[in-house]
């Protein structure tokens, strides 16, 4: 028979729905992944202390539970669908949290604490114990309400975020000095994602406490559409143009269409140079089209749609492309229906003397040939044309050199700008 798990979580008076909506269908998935339960403490015990004391609530409901393992996340955290068994990587003689602050910045020291000389300082967002360290969550029972209260000293960070006052860290405080008072080994769940190879052990979970609500939701907003979880999860909250693109068959990165949609609004003419099945042209279109501002600016898409050159090698086999075939048509299917949307079926240069593209364009994107000679003469066409913003892709793609040696070559090292992940631009 395994272990028994419970995953707790507090939420009293029925806390910001608009943000459970985000982070609950995560936890409940997580709680499936690892076989535990899950209780929500949703009435009080300790009606005189700071409402997060409340979380204190698991050291008898733990043991009444009989659970072999306790873990507590805050309401407003969410756990990505590939967070692995946390309970599978702590040893049950130790706790754990996500990370832990130097306590004698938050907290008086005392006895305890000095004694115990580690100056753990808790962020208990999310814990972790076995029945063995469950005086983790010991209520206190040497100090009063505003004995522990003074005791706790608000960073300037967390003054000036008008959001977390002092006895809203007394939960922190009490899992610090228990932490202390009770020699419980501990280990950051942060270092332990590090020690198992996950160098991106943080990814695992977003969390940030100093956001009011709404800051909150967008915040988490955010981070569903960057873990790509949107569709799988079901969310139905409002997508993003930057949501769409990622749909679409392509290699930018999300960083990288987000970076492309700020610097598109706005501008009154974009070229793009090389547009495949539409991803960055979606961006492109929506930026200066809807989001844009109160003028709609027009995207010129060119690219010959002829399946053919070296980057056909890394484009998915399951999109049954042959050397020679025209994709255009599946290019419309994702990006026709914008209005300020012109597509010319040539090679970059040969485009340059299209009558429909004005004679000066305000931003021109390229990603067409990355071969030198061929970037190269993108450059020399498009560049005196461009009165704004000169950008495009795959600036540091080991696969294409060409680029970053025909920039260099055009403008020299000390103009050229990195953006996010493979982005350049000359501005």
């Amino acid at each position: 028979m395994g272990s028994k798990k419970t995953i707790f979580t507090l939420n009293l008076n029925g806390y910001a729905p608009e943000i459970t909506d985000l982070t609950y269908p995560l936890i409940e998935a997580y709680a499936r992944k690892i076989g535990a339960g899950i209780h929500t403490i949703t009435e009080r015990k300790f009606p005189e202390w700071p409402l997060t004391y409340e979380k204190l609530q698991i050291f008898e409901l733990a043991q009444q539970m009989k659970n072999d393992w306790n873990i507590y996340i805050d309401s407003d955290t969410l756990v990505h669908p590939d967070t692995p068994d946390l309970t599978a990587m702590l040893p049950r003689d130790t706790v754990g949290h996500f990370w832990s602050d130097f306590a004698p910045v938050r907290w008086r020291s005392d006895r305890f604490f000095q004694r115990d000389g580690r100056n753990i300082g808790s962020g208990n967002w999310l814990a972790v114990a076995s029945d063995l360290c469950v005086d983790l969550w010991r209520p206190l029972d040497d100090l009063t309400p505003k004995e522990a209260v003074a005791n706790i000293f608000p960073t300037v960070a967390e003054q000036r975020s008008a959001v977390v006052e002092r006895s809203h860290l007394i939960d922190d405080y009490v899992l610090s000095r228990n932490i202390a008072k009770f020699g419980l080994k501990f280990k950051r769940i942060k270092e332990l994602f590090d020690e198992a190879g996950f160098e991106k052990g943080g990814y695992f979970f977003y969390h940030h406490y100093l956001f009011n609500t709404a800051q909150k939701v967008a915040e988490l907003k955010k981070a569903i559409r960057t873990w790509g979880i949107y569709e799988i999860m079901g969310y139905d909250f409002e997508r993003t143009p930057v949501d769409v693109a990622e749909g679409i068959t392509g290699w930018m990165s999300r960083p990288e269409l987000e970076w492309l949609y700020e610097k598109a609004k706005g501008m009154k003419d974009v070229v793009a140079i090389g547009n495949f099945m539409g991803r960055s042209t979606y961006t492109l279109c929506a930026a200066t089209g809807n989001g844009g501002g109160p003028t709609m600016g027009m995207v010129y898409a060119v690219d010959p749609f002829v399946f053919s050159g070296d980057w056909k090698n890394y484009v998915n086999p399951s999109l049954g492309l042959q050397e020679g075939d025209d994709f255009s048509g599946e290019f419309l299917k994702n990006v026709g229906h914008f209005p300020n949307l012109v597509t010319i079926k040539k090679k970059s240069v040969d485009a340059a003397d299209d009558p429909v593209i004005p004679g000066k364009v305000e931003m021109v994107f390229i990603d067409g040939d990355h071969g030198k000679e061929a970037f190269l003469a993108d450059l020399e066409t498009w560049a005196p044309r461009t009165t704004k913003l000169l950008c495009g892709h795959d600036f540091t793609d080991p696969m294409y050199p060409g680029v970053k040696e025909a920039l260099y070559e055009f403008y020299g090292k000390d103009r050229v700008k990195q953006g996010p992940d493979s982005i350049w631009y000359i501005q």
